[in-house]
């Protein structure tokens, strides 16, 4: 039962969400939640219906391929094309394509040189979509991971405080206490999952124009539920800065 706190709030479906959305080129979006809360499959489901040959999408995974079947199967769903290594060498078919998944190469040989090569391909596809001149998206999955494990927090922020406008930046966070401010500040689209990590949930201030108390006492109550595949998908409070207006997502 929906308490005092969620009475002005309407709880919309994700078909809804896309109209209420209104997505436009260049609006930053964050995802934060701890995992196996739905991050990915919602961020996708919305990249499905953004991503065209002309807006093309640029999705970071840092798990290899045997470690995230949700981004094996998303490629083939979103008509994106899986490479190792930026810039790819184009094809064709990659003019109707809707954009590249950059993950981690199958090689493992020396650990320095194999965190050192992801950084640099990771680093290279996000300063190629800083300097486009057409409408991109980069989603940078386990944001945390990419900007202090491999040391990109400088390249990630560029695109949030000074890209080029029609250049956005998407994160997928599940540790929020540990990437930068620009990553809650500078998105229109934030996406809060309930944690029931307290450190976390003390950045709930550094979203600006949202009281986080309030914001903590909508999230306590959102559902869990289990999906198809056994994983755990959750409601999540979706946040559009211009209003601001503040609705519960359903997983349906």
């Amino acid at each position: 039962m929906r308490t005092e706190a969620h009475r002005d709030v309407d709880v919309i479906s994700r078909k809804d969400l896309l109209r209420e959305m209104d997505y436009g080129p260049g609006q930053h979006l964050t995802m934060i939640g701890p995992t196996q809360r739905g991050k990915t499959t919602l961020c996708l489901y919305i990249l499905s219906n953004v991503a065209t040959p002309d807006h093309k999408a640029l999705i970071l995974a840092g798990k290899p391929p045997h470690r995230d079947p949700v981004m094996n199967s998303a490629a083939e769903q979103l008509n994106m094309r899986v490479v190792e290594e930026w810039p790819p060498i184009h094809t064709l078919k990659d003019r109707k394509r809707n954009g590249y998944v950059l993950r981690p190469t199958h090689s493992m040989k020396d650990l320095d040189t194999d965190d050192a090569n992801v950084r640099e391909q990771f680093r290279k596809g996000i300063m190629d979509n800083y300097r486009s001149t057409k409408p991109v998206i980069t989603v940078v999955d386990e944001a945390h991971h990419v900007q202090y494990d491999m040391k990109l927090k400088r390249e990630c922020e560029a695109p949030l405080m000074r890209g080029a406008p029609h250049n956005a930046e998407w994160s997928l966070i599940q540790r929020g206490r540990f990437v930068s401010y620009h990553c809650y500040g500078a998105p229109e689209h934030l996406f809060i999952f309930y944690d029931p990590d307290r450190d976390n949930r003390k950045r709930y201030s550094d979203i600006g124009g949202v009281d986080p108390e309030y914001l903590e006492r909508i999230t306590e109550e959102l559902k869990l539920e289990k999906g198809k595949n056994g994983n755990t998908i959750s409601e999540c409070v979706y946040i559009r800065r211009s209003g601001p207006q503040i609705m519960i997502v359903d997983t349906k």
